[in-house]
């Protein structure tokens, strides 16, 4: 049985089951699943918990050991299984479906791993934890759900979810909801009662934020190539910086490509703009940009981005610190690109 994230509360509150399955890009969406799963089975007497990494060498007969062996601490055990890709090999296949479809009583399975391919839904093993358990998909937060999202928050942690607060921590942390997060408890912290000072704290975060990998792309897109280069020098012994800034820039370049499409018909920036719920503190950057960048740079940019990716996962061999240094350049308008 399949549910989304915002059933599981109810789900578990109904009933527990024996197997759960959570998977998804948003890893931080997926621990919070995890941690609603362990909190339920806790209140109901399952103290023993087990965790086990699977790659594509793992032994599967560890787990099938463990499934029969017996406890020393608590007669109930969480046996959790977290697989770092989809692609589980025969083996692993033909264990998993073995173990979902004879779970003994007095275990709780519980299976994890991130974003899974339409193929890898049709396979075998993951048409029997479906079967036999809850199966939990969580989705990739999408820019325009973000500020419902951080709102949706802050009112569950008790804050005042002011719109202005709102936007800034969706803007400054777009992308990484790990950050969203961090931020909403430090206000819960910085303001108990729940009442937040908008002034105070926007001030705060600004200064915060002056060195920013969204101050860098914004800095770029507004063409002021003197200031992207001061915070990108900042920013290069950051050996996560190449895997944000690229994701971060794809993301941006993508979004803009399609306003560009749609500006082609409608002929209104404002209106494309709106229709993209382009947030107003970005409006004028945004839309001077549209106006800046022809269609065929944006998509040459998506295509050094490609390349990007692929040299930071070892599969090219870009030098990624240059290549995105000159791409911002090239946003920027220093080093325009000829057709």
């Amino acid at each position: 049985m399949r549910i989304k994230p915002e059933q599981l509360a109810n789900n578990l509150a109904s009933k527990l089951n024996s197997l759960y399955f959570i998977f998804g890009p948003e890893l931080l969406l997926v621990e919070q699943s995890l941690s609603h799963i362990r909190n339920t089975a806790k209140t109901q007497g399952f103290d023993d918990r087990v965790s086990f990494e699977v790659d594509g060498n793992f032994d599967w007969g560890i787990i099938t050991a463990e499934l029969s062996a017996a406890s020393l601490f608590s007669p109930k055990r969480i046996i959790e299984c977290r697989l770092k890709t989809g692609k589980i090999g025969l083996k692993g296949s033909k264990a998993l479906t073995e173990i979902a479809s004879n779970l003994p009583t007095d275990i709780l399975f519980i299976v994890s791993t991130g974003k899974l391919d339409f193929a890898q839904q049709k396979a075998k093993w993951f048409k029997t934890l479906d079967a036999n358990g809850t199966i939990v998909q969580v989705w990739e937060v999408q820019r325009d759900h973000l500020i419902g999202w951080v709102a949706n928050h802050m009112q569950a942690e008790g804050l005042n979810a002011n719109s202005k607060i709102v936007e800034a921590i969706a803007y400054f942390t777009e992308g990484n909801l790990l950050a969203s997060m961090q931020e909403i408890q430090k206000l819960k912290i910085a303001y108990p009662d729940g009442n937040i000072n908008a002034d105070e704290y926007l001030k705060q975060l600004n200064q915060q934020s002056h060195y920013t990998i969204y101050n860098l792309v914004d800095s770029a897109l507004s063409g002021n190539s003197e200031q992207m280069l001061k915070i990108y020098a900042t920013m290069t012994d950051d050996t996560a910086m190449p895997i944000i800034l690229s994701s971060t820039l794809y993301r941006e370049i993508s979004a803009i490509i399609t306003m560009s499409i749609e500006l082609q018909q409608v002929k209104q920036v404002e209106s494309v703009m709106e229709s993209h719920r382009v947030w107003k503190s970005r409006k004028s950057i945004i839309g001077n940009t549209l106006k800046r960048l022809p269609y065929q740079h944006l998509q040459k940019m998506l295509l050094l981005l490609g390349r990007i990716d692929r040299s930071i996962k070892g599969m090219d061999n870009l030098n990624v610190i240059n290549e995105l240094r000159t791409l911002l350049l090239t946003l920027s308008g220093k080093t325009p690109w000829t057709q």
